[in-house]
């Protein structure tokens, strides 16, 4: 059934409502944007698969539709290198204050090229399993 409302002498559709996490959502992309987890289908379920959640929490994140609880919100400005008070409300600067100094401001993040940063940023975003596997890779 379609709700309709009268505007003057035609009835109208009712305007609908946003969703009330619309504007966290699209700073959650912009704040995964910063990660190797590519736009689309598939960044749902890698965002899942790495915060645990069902592949629908994460949905309903991206969606704006809800927001993760403050630890995982914690997790995910650190992961993503963002500043956690512009996540959670849009307010500041979206850098964080160790801007340019990556991992929670260690110096030796910062002593890395572009490319090894993006190495170190990856590998944090991967499940402990797949990570550890790619270590057992790698040695």
């Amino acid at each position: 059934m379609t709700w309709q409302i009268e505007c003057g002498v035609e009835p109208c559709a009712m305007p609908s409502r946003p969703s009330p996490y619309q504007e966290f959502a699209e700073r959650l992309q912009l704040a995964f944007d910063r990660t190797t987890i590519k736009r689309g289908r598939g960044r749902v379920s890698e965002v899942a698969s790495h915060y645990q959640v069902s592949r629908e929490t994460a949905r309903l994140w991206f969606a704006g539709s809800a927001m993760p609880e403050l630890p995982r919100l914690i997790q995910i400005a650190r992961d993503c290198d963002v500043a956690l008070e512009w996540l959670a409300t849009g307010r500041g600067s979206m850098t964080p204050p160790h801007a340019g100094v990556r991992d929670e401001g260690r110096p030796y993040m910062a002593s890395l090229s572009e490319d090894e940063q993006a190495v170190v940023t990856a590998m944090r975003l991967l499940h402990p399993h797949r990570r550890r596997g790619l270590v057992a890779l790698l040695t």
